[in-house]
C-alpha cells in the first residue's frame, strides 16, 4: 500500500511544483525560522473550540465512534511535510475503515512551530509534523541533532533516527506529554552566498552571514571564521539585497519556494545541518485510543517516515535543477567540490563545548555505520 500512495503522490508533485513556481512561491518557509512567524489570531483559530473537541475525542475513543484529528503544520502546498501527511492521514482512515478522521491545517493556520508544538503538548492541538529545533524548547535532548555535521550524509541520518538512537530520543519525547510517532525530515541545509562560492571553511572567513538567534548556531559560525548577525527569516530576502549579510544556509525547499534564490549568487553543497523532523501527537489523546488504533499510528507514523523521505529527496532533485535553470538562479556546487573535511575540523571547538550537554548521545551517532 506505501508504494501506491508514493505514487499517486510523485504523480502530483510535478503539478504542484509547477503552480508553486507560478505563483511565485509565496508560502511561509517550512524550517525551524518559520516558528516564530505567528500572531495572536492563530492562537486564537488554534484554540477556538478544542477544549469541546478534546472531550469529543476522550468520548469517542472509549465508545468506538469515529475519533476526529485536527492536524497542524507550517509545510506549503509542495513541501514534503504537506504531502506526506496527507498520505499518512489517508493511510491511517484506510486502516483503521474510517474509525479516525484528519482535518488538516497547513500552511501555519494555526501559528508557528513553536506555538503548534505547545498546543500539541496541552491538547488544544491534536497533532503536528515539526522540525526539531523548535521541539528541543520541549525535548532539550533532540539538540543534539542540530551539531554542525553530526551526519556524514542522508544515510546516516536515516540508519541513526531509525536505530535505537532514534527510539531513545522518542522515548524522551513521550515523556514531555506528547507521542512521539516517528521522526521525518526537512533536508540538509546548504550555503548561498554572493561575492563568492562557499568552497571550503576558509571561505566563510570574515563572511558576514546571517543566522538565526540559537547560541550552537552562532558558535558554529563564529568557529568557521564568519561574522554571524541574527536575523529574522521576514528580513533576510532584503538583507542580502542590501548587502548587510552575504550568506545564509538553507534547505533546496526553502531556497526554491521562497525567491530567495533572486538575492544570492552560489549554492554549495556543504549540508552544514540537517533538520529532522518529528511528527507528534498530543500523549493523553494517543492514549485514550483503543490498543489497535495506537498501533496503527506507531507503526503507519514510521513507515511512512521513508515515504516523506523519498519524497524530499524527489523534489529536491527537481528544485535543484529548476534553480539553476531560472533565468536569475544560481551556480550550485555539488558536495563532491566542497571541502567538506575542513568543515568538520573548524567546527571541533562546537562539539567541545556543546558535547557535554547530550551525555553519549554524539559517540553513538558518530559510530552508526
Amino acid at each position: 500500500m506505501m508504494k501506491k500512495h508514493l505514487l499517486k503522490v510523485l504523480g502530483t508533485v510535478l503539478i504542484s511544483t509547477a503552480v508553486l513556481t507560478a505563483c511565485g512561491g509565496g508560502e511561509e518557509p517550512a524550517d525551524a525560522e518559520a516558528s516564530n512567524n505567528s500572531d495572536s489570531n492563530n492562537e486564537a483559530n488554534a484554540n477556538e473550540g478544542n477544549n469541546s473537541g478534546e472531550a469529543e475525542n476522550d468520548s469517542a475513543a472509549n465508545s468506538g465512534d469515529v475519533v476526529n484529528i485536527k492536524v497542524g503544520h507550517i509545510g506549503p502546498p509542495t513541501h514534503s511535510f504537506t504531502l506526506g501527511m496527507e498520505e499518512l492521514t489517508a493511510a491511517i482512515e484506510e486502516e483503521t475503515d474510517g474509525q479516525v478522521k484528519f482535518e488538516i491545517f497547513p500552511g501555519g493556520q494555526l501559528g508557528g512551530e513553536r506555538d503548534m508544538i505547545e498546543q500539541v503538548q496541552l491538547g488544544t492541538l491534536d497533532m503536528g509534523i515539526y522540525t526539531s529545533a523548535p521541539v528541543t524548547n520541549f525535548v532539550p535532548e533532540l539538540a543534539v541533532l542540530d551539531l554542525p555535521l553530526i551526519f556524514r550524509d542522508h544515510q546516516h541520518a536515516y540508519d541513526t533516527l531509525d536505530g535505537e538512537v532514534g527510539e531513545e530520543l522518542l522515548s524522551l519525547i513521550d515523556a514531555q506529554g506528547f507521542k512521539g510517532l516517528g521522526l521525518w525530515e526537512n533536508g540538509m541545509r546548504h550555503m548561498l552566498s554572493n561575492g563568492k562560492p562557499i568552497l571550503s571553511a576558509d571561505d566563510l572567513n570574515g563572511m558576514k552571514v546571517r543566522a538565526i538567534g540559537n547560541d550552537l548556531v552562532l558558535d558554529t559560525y563564529r568557529a568557521l571564521g564568519a561574522d554571524p548577525t541574527p536575523i529574522e527569516w521576514p528580513e533576510v530576502h532584503t538583507s542580502l539585497q542590501q548587502g548587510i549579510v552575504e550568506a545564509h544556509d538553507n534547505a533546496y525547499g526553502v531556497t526554491h519556494s521562497t525567491g530567495i534564490y533572486e538575492v544570492q549568487e552560489y549554492l554549495s553543497e556543504v549540508g552544514l545541518y540537517y533538520a529532522a523532523a518529528v511528527l507528534l501527537m498530543n500523549g493523553d489523546l494517543f492514549e485514550s485510543l483503543p490498543a489497535d488504533v495506537q498501533e496503527v499510528f506507531e507503526r503507519l507514523g514510521k513507515e511512512y517516515a521513508h515515504v516523506q523521505r523519498e519524497m524530499t529527496t524527489d523534489i529536491e532533485a527537481e528544485q535543484k535543477q529548476e534553480l539553476m535553470e531560472f533565468d536569475n538562479g544560481l551556480e550550485i556546487y555539488d558536495a563532491a567540490e566542497v571541502d567538506i573535511d575542513s568543515f568538520r575540523e573548524a567546527v571541533q571547538p562546537v562539539y567541545e563545548k556543546y558535547e557535554s550537554q547530550f551525555g553519549d548521545l554524539v559517540e553513538r551517532i558518530q559510530a552508526v555505520e
